[in-house]
């Protein structure tokens, strides 16, 4: 039974396809995005992470809301000037009172002074290490790959293969 809902950004929700983490996470958890997050996720519909997460949506294992309006991004857009796919994110997860998954510096910010529990896709690998769903070998692996796709600052990386390391 999965108990959690998880709303993701745009560029976590990639990451997480890229270095297949997206299919373990639905099997946990309800994962929700954005209209807006859908059309920024499948704008390259050739590449393999598009592909994952279009086949995930068509299998109903992610929930494409078309509840957030432009409108109701307009402030927090304004107030903390971030794009519109980490607006719309952040609103709907507010709205439903559950976890965000972002990697984007201002919408984590963003997510912090609004109070809304957050995640970035090097908190999903590591803990799915920490819980056994992955061996630290997988782990380390995925790491690398979310090193060369994320724009991580080196100390988070560091951090993370020491976790990881640790689980060994």
């Amino acid at each position: 039974m999965k108990l959690q809902t998880i709303v993701f950004d745009a560029s976590t929700l990639i990451l997480l396809a890229k270095v297949d983490l997206l299919p373990g996470v639905a099997e946990k958890m309800n994962i929700v995005i954005p209209r807006q997050v859908k059309e920024e996720a499948l704008a390259k519909p050739q590449l393999y992470d598009a592909q994952l997460i279009a086949r995930m949506i068509k299998d109903g294992k992610i929930e494409a809301s078309e509840k957030v309006s432009a409108t109701s991004t307009k402030a927090i857009r304004e107030q903390f000037r971030i794009d519109v796919g980490e607006a719309a994110a952040l609103f709907l997860a507010k709205e439903k009172d559950c976890t965000l998954g972002i990697d984007d510096g201002p919408g984590i910010r963003a997510a912090k002074i609004l109070g809304v529990p957050f995640v970035t896709a090097i908190h999903v690998l590591t803990g799915f290490c920490e819980q056994g769903y992955i061996n630290s070998q997988s782990a380390m692996a995925k790491l690398e790959s979310l090193e060369q796709w994320g724009r991580y600052h080196v100390q988070i990386i560091e951090d993370a293969r020491s976790r990881i390391q640790k689980e060994r």
